[in-house]
Order: C-alpha cells, then sequence, then structure tokens
C-alpha cells in the first residue's frame, strides 16, 4: 500500500518513516509495547490536555480492537521512524465495518488514533505532520480495500470542541446528531453528535494532500 514514506521536520528537511502493520491481536502486542514504553508512558500519559492520556494500549485497546471477530478485519498500525526505529503514531481500526450512512456497504471504521507529542524528540528536529500522517494510514487502508476510501470515527469526548474542530480542519464531514448507527454498534450505544466521516470522493482528496511524502 501506499503509505506516506517521509514526513518534513523543523529544520525543512525530511525524515524517512515505515510503517508495520499488525492484522491479530499477538502480532499487534509488540507494537504495543514499543509504543507504551517508548512515547505513551513517558510523553502523553498524565497529559490532560490530551484526549488519549489514559488509553490503555497495553489490553484495552488491542481487545476492542481484535474481539470484533475477524470478518470485520481488525487492523493496527504503527507509523515510526527508520532512522532510530522510533515509534510515531498508532492507528486501530476495522477495514470492513458498515458504513454510517448505508449499512449495506462496506467502510472502515477508525476506532483509535494517536500521534507523538513534540516532547518525544528532545534534542533531535520534531517531525511535523504526525497526526495527518496517522490518518492518512486508516484512509489508505480504507482507499485499497472493499470500503473504497468510505472511513467513519468517533472523536473522544476527553477532547472538546478542540477535537472536533482537528478533525474538520483535516478534511472530515461531521455526521449530524439524527444519524442512525449501524449495527451491531461500535463504540458508543448513541450517536452524541461526535462522528466523522469521509466519501470516497473526499477520502481521495484528503489523501492526495500527502502525495508528494509518498516517493
Amino acid at each position: 500500500m501506499d503509505f506516506v514514506r517521509y514526513l518534513p521536520i523543523s529544520k525543512g528537511d525530511q525524515i524517512e518513516v515505515g510503517v508495520r502493520l499488525a492484522e491479530s491481536r499477538a502480532a499487534a502486542r509488540e507494537l504495543c509495547e514499543r509504543w507504551i514504553t517508548q512515547v505513551h508512558e513517558p510523553f502523553i500519559e498524565g497529559d490532560a490536555i490530551r484526549a488519549d492520556a489514559d488509553w490503555d494500549w497495553d489490553v484495552e485497546i488491542p481487545l476492542l480492537t481484535f474481539r470484533i471477530g475477524m470478518r470485520r478485519r481488525p487492523r493496527m498500525l504503527q507509523l515510526y521512524a527508520i532512522d532510530g526505529d522510533f515509534p510515531l503514531g498508532m492507528v486501530a481500526l476495522l477495514e470492513n465495518e458498515r458504513w454510517i450512512a448505508d449499512r449495506r456497504r462496506s467502510a472502515s471504521f477508525l476506532w483509535y488514533l494517536s500521534g507523538a507529542p513534540a516532547s518525544a524528540f528532545e534534542g533531535r528536529p520534531v517531525p511535523k505532520m504526525i497526526t495527518a500522517a496517522t490518518i492518512d494510514m486508516a484512509v489508505t487502508i480504507s482507499l485499497n480495500g472493499a470500503a473504497d476510501g468510505r472511513l467513519w470515527l468517533h472523536a473522544a469526548p476527553e477532547g472538546g470542541d478542540r477535537l472536533l474542530e482537528w478533525y474538520k480542519e483535516r478534511g472530515l464531514e461531521q455526521v449530524p446528531q439524527t444519524t442512525k448507527l449501524p449495527g451491531p454498534l461500535v463504540g458508543p450505544r448513541r450517536n452524541d453528535g461526535r462522528y466523522f466521516r469521509l466519501t470516497q470522493s473526499r477520502a481521495r482528496v484528503v489523501s492526495a494532500r500527502l502525495n508528494e511524502y509518498r516517493t
């Protein structure tokens, strides 16, 4: 799959990045452990500003991701810097969930998304666009599968209005609160107005924004 291969850094240069893909809970264990010890515990945990400060990558997130069943093709991905093999971001998703706008169609559901903060790069250039690249991983998976670009997600309530604006700035459309969720349900058991989606055409637009970093 054509994931991003480079990210810009603060000095105007670029760093080479890679993506690791785990298709089972056992395979995801190493990715989660690296994320916990190198990024989450030292730089994210306890930061009240971040919506993901209390996320449990050790047990809860892998369990929720893979307990859905293999028919929905659960996946976990890790973005990492090639030089130093340092994890930059994590994504958990269902590649083959029901589409929020039409439950008869396939879509990807972006379950969890987290990026390394600037504090994790003390003494080193800080990569830019980490979170954009992690969203791009989910979009790339969706564009290359049965979902054909259709993707939706739920913005964590801990992120408040700030997180809603963040997703809007990245090209996602907020789903009306009157929209009925497809079942069997993933995530919250009611539409609280914090759902976002990408249509097929919009997913291609969002993906194209990072084309210069793919080769």
